[in-house]
Formats: structure tokens, sequence, C-alpha cells
């Protein structure tokens, strides 16, 4: 049989690295393909009604497919993860030279935010701070919603908008705070970060339990055995953001899971409650 996996089209590339990654796998025995999806949402819901066997899912996507699952009466699983996927932060800045000191001084502030269905930079980041008892007036810069954040324009725009003073903080993923001064979307003294989020978990390869099992034993197996030392596998690896793929794991959705639940963005179904959210 052939094993089909879901992965959202988030960037031109996502082309490029699972047709690589398909012809790795064809050629060491695997009958592997994919479809691709303009949303998670779809995606999800295919995974769990079985029209696919697999699906690279964002953490919003994975938690929406462990409520579906559920009400289904099946159960879901994190097959696989980047390296890379693990053990991330979130971080909330502000400019160098911003009056705010503390968390608390942003209380009757505006912070900007990614899209509405960025987990790194909007829904962990604010369920960060409203745990500190803070409920900041906030701006989202909804840019690429429908792909959980996989979009960074948006966190961008929040950066940009934080130096032009539009906003008094900005949330992003750490990497990005990085990369952001790195591409010279702001100077590397121009900002400082407020408050870092708890560690948490990124994407994973999700299978539904009792379909296609042996076939994604396969799966874990051969991606397992990637090298990054590997000239053919290296540019695929590369591309993907990773230097090796580990067990999935799914003890980093804790924050994430409760800031679903505090805003109501799924309710317990699985079902797409968040206002004003059309992938």
């Amino acid at each position: 049989m052939t094993l089909l996996m879901g992965a959202v089209a988030y960037d031109p590339k996502v082309v490029t690295i699972w047709e690589g990654f398909r012809g790795w796998l064809t050629d060491r025995g695997l009958d592997f393909d994919f479809v691709l999806y303009s949303h998670y949402e779809r995606q999800v819901e295919d995974l769990v009604a079985g029209r696919i066997d697999a699906a690279w899912n964002s953490p919003l996507a994975w938690l929406r497919a462990q409520r579906l699952a559920r009400v289904a009466g099946k159960e879901v699983r994190a097959l696989a993860m980047r390296d890379t996927d693990r053990d991330l932060t979130s971080v909330v800045v502000v400019r160098a030279d911003s009056p705010i000191e503390r968390v608390a001084d942003l209380a009757g502030r505006v912070v900007g935010t990614g899209a509405l269905d960025s987990p790194q930079a909007t829904l962990i980041p604010l369920g960060h701070l409203r745990a500190a008892g803070i409920e900041p007036s906030v701006r989202r810069f909804d840019v690429g919603v429908g792909l959980h954040g996989d979009h960074i324009g948006g966190e961008r725009d929040a950066a940009l908008a934080l130096l032009a003073g539009e906003v008094d903080a900005a949330c992003m993923i750490d990497a990005n705070h990085l990369a952001f001064s790195k591409e010279g979307t702001f100077a590397p003294d121009a900002t400082r970060i407020l408050a870092q989020t708890a560690a948490y978990d990124h994407c994973n390869l999700t299978v539904v339990a009792g379909q296609a099992d042996d076939a994604a034993a396969v799966l874990w197996s051969l991606l397992a055995s990637m090298s990054y030392a590997d000239p053919e596998v290296r540019p695929l690896l590369d591309l993907e953001g990773l230097t090796s793929w580990v067990r999935g794991r799914t003890t980093g959705y804790a924050a994430l899971d409760a800031a679903v639940t505090a805003t109501g963005f799924y309710d317990a179904a699985g079902r797409v409650t968040a206002a004003g959210y059309q992938p």
C-alpha cells in the first residue's frame, strides 16, 4: 500500500522538500506519496477521517487532531519530530529605549502579535502574559491565516510596528527574534527581551493508531536513518530545518493546549470556535 502523507504548502519550497523525501524514501522500498493542503484544518480532518495516513502537523494542528480523534474513538500518535522542534521559546520584546521594565508595565499597553492562529507569536506568548495576570490590548498582524504561524510575515510585521512605535511590545519565537536581527529587520541593539516563555515543542509527524501502522513503522525507521553527513540527504534536511529526525513526543504542548482552551480556539470536540478565524 502507499503511505499517503499530508503537508501544508506554506511556501513553494514545501514541494521541493517532499518531492526530494519521496524520491529518497521510495528508493529504499517505501511506497510513499504526499498531498498538499492550503491550510491545516482540512489536513487534520482528512487525517482523522482516514483519507490520508500521516500529516506533517503544526503544534496547533496536533492538538486539534487529538481532540477530533478522541471524539471519533481513535488515537493519534506523534511518530517523529525534527531535532529542532524541541524546547523552543517565545519572547515578548520591547524597544531598547522603552520605559517598560517589567511585564506588569504592559497593563494598558498595546502588544503586537502574529496571526490569530500562530502558536509561537500569539497563543503561547499571550498565554504567558495571561498567567502573569496581564491582559494587554492586542494588535494582531494576520498574515498567512490558516498556516498556524508557519508564515512568519505576521511576526515580522509586529517587529516593524514595534520599531515604528505603533505597538509597545511584540511577540515572536526566540529564533525569529535572532533572525530578524541578522537579516536587518532591526539592529542587534534595537530591542530587548521583556519576557520569555517556558520551553515548548513545535511540529510533529502525526499518524492514527491502527491505520497504516506497518508502513508508518517503516517510515520512522527510514527517517531515523537519515544522516546529515550524507550529501544526498543534507540539502533536504537543510530545507526542512533539521539535522536529524527524532521520536515524536507529546509532553511539550501543555502551554499551547492551555491557551487553546482558555481562548476557545477549538472546543473539546475539536470544532473551530475561534472568533473571526477563516482559514
